[in-house]
C-alpha cells in the first residue's frame, strides 16, 4: 500500500508519533511530511522522526517545522522535527 493510500483510506486519527524511514536520498520523506501537515493528521504536539544516511536540509525544504534534536547512530542520523503550533 502506498503512503497516498493509507493517509487517504486508513488513518482516520491523529497521530501523537511518526517514524519514516525513506530509501536514502530521497525526497519522500519531505513529501510525506506536506502531505500529513496537509491531511492534517498531525496532532499539535506530534513528533516526526526521520532516518537519514546524513543530514538533510529539511529545515529548508519544509516550512512550518522545527527540528528539535539530531542524533547520529553509525551511518543513520535522527532527526527529530515537531510543527509549529
Amino acid at each position: 500500500m502506498q503512503f497516498n493510500e493509507l493517509i487517504e483510506n486508513k488513518l482516520k486519527d491523529k497521530v501523537d508519533i511518526v517514524y519514516l524511514d525513506p530509501p536514502y536520498k530521497t525526497n519522500y520523506a519531505i513529501d510525506a511530511i506536506k502531505l500529513l501537515i496537509k491531511k492534517e493528521i498531525l496532532k499539535s504536539d506530534s513528533i516526526i522522526i526521520i532516518e537519514t544516511d546524513q543530514k538533510e536540509e529539511i529545515k529548508e525544504q519544509l516550512e512550518n517545522i522545527d527540528i528539535i534534536d539530531e542524533r547520529k547512530y553509525g551511518r543513520a542520523n535522527l532527526i527529530f522535527l515537531k510543527k509549529k503550533v
